[in-house]
């Protein structure tokens, strides 16, 4: 069986925001390492919780430098480079590889929504430009379009598709994939509340927005995993869970309301980009009644 090219927890790392929608490197710094003490596997840089559909082209190449360099080699880097067009992928795929990525990541074209020999096209555009891994990804609740197994297979035909980051949250879609897929790839799950299940089913990393708040409680999950202690690893799922009803249940978004909890750890984690806006006091007093009574860091 072939070794997966990543393992482990990677957050789906913020990106921190001042109120006229610059990014605050200071902070970001200061979440990379806030991270990387936590014992994080790896990062993925302007996902969806980074907010990288929100930025410029400009912006999300030099949040990639910035993660990049703040991880130091410590840990590797996946970029995520996903567009509207094909032209700004290729071109955020090469840079990010010239900056020192180890992967690209990049979700289907939205909004303009190709067919499958257009999608087949994106993709090996990406592929052709780098020398580094391409991996698909999938949040159909965001795009619109599903990457079922099947899609997924005849992309695989692409030599420089070697994995997929799904984040649909089917279990029964990632657990086909894995079984069907063409040929070796790394399956990365994207759905925090089905973490273990999808471990269990054969995926190899976590690629996480509950990460960003919580660290510790995402690697000590994968870790109880790793050692066969499954008991321990379904109640820290079951913690996991908890966090995520809150965290994402309230506030105007997961991302203000990830943002506010790091905040609430005492970690910088500036604004959201507009057109999404910071939680208000009265809401931020609500999370925090309600992060202090899962007796985790608050």
């Amino acid at each position: 069986m072939n070794r997966p090219l990543f393992e482990g927890v990677f957050p789906a790392i913020i990106t921190p925001f001042d109120s006229y929608g610059n990014v605050d490197f200071d902070a970001l710094g200061c979440v990379v390492q806030f991270q990387i003490e936590a014992g994080v596997h790896g990062f993925f840089a302007c996902g969806t919780v980074g907010e990288g559909a929100l930025m410029s082209v400009e912006q999300r190449k030099a949040v990639a430098e910035a993660i990049i360099k703040g991880a130091s080699g410590k840990v590797p880097v996946i970029v995520h480079v996903g567009t509207t067009n094909t032209s700004e992928s290729v071109d955020l795929a090469v840079h990010a590889e010239r900056s020192g990525a180890k992967a690209v990541g990049a979700i289907n074209p939205f909004f303009f929504k190709p067919d499958i020999e257009g999608l087949i096209m994106h993709y090996q555009e990406i592929a052709n430009a780098v020398r580094i891994p391409v991996f698909v990804y999938n949040i159909p609740q965001l795009t619109g379009f599903n990457i079922t197994p099947e899609i997924f297979g005849r992309l695989c035909a692409i030599e420089g598709v070697s994995g997929i980051k799904d984040s649909s949250g089917n279990l029964s879609q990632i657990q086909t994939i894995i079984e069907t897929a063409p040929k070796p790839v790394t399956v990365i799950n994207g759905a925090d509340d089905i973490f273990l299940a999808a471990l269990l089913v054969g995926v190899s990393a976590e690629i996480s927005g509950i990460a960003n708040a919580a660290p510790e409680l995402m690697v000590e999950l994968y870790e109880s995993f790793k050692n066969n202690d499954y008991k321990k690893a379904l109640e820290l799922q079951r913690k996991v869970n908890a966090l995520r009803r809150v965290l994402y249940g309230l506030g105007p978004s997961n991302i203000a309301t990830i943002k506010a909890a790091l905040e609430l750890r005492g970690v910088r984690a500036g604004l959201p980009k507009k057109p999404l806006r910071p939680m208000k006091s009265n809401e931020v007093d609500v999370l925090k009644e309600k992060l202090k009574a899962l007796n985790l860091y608050w």
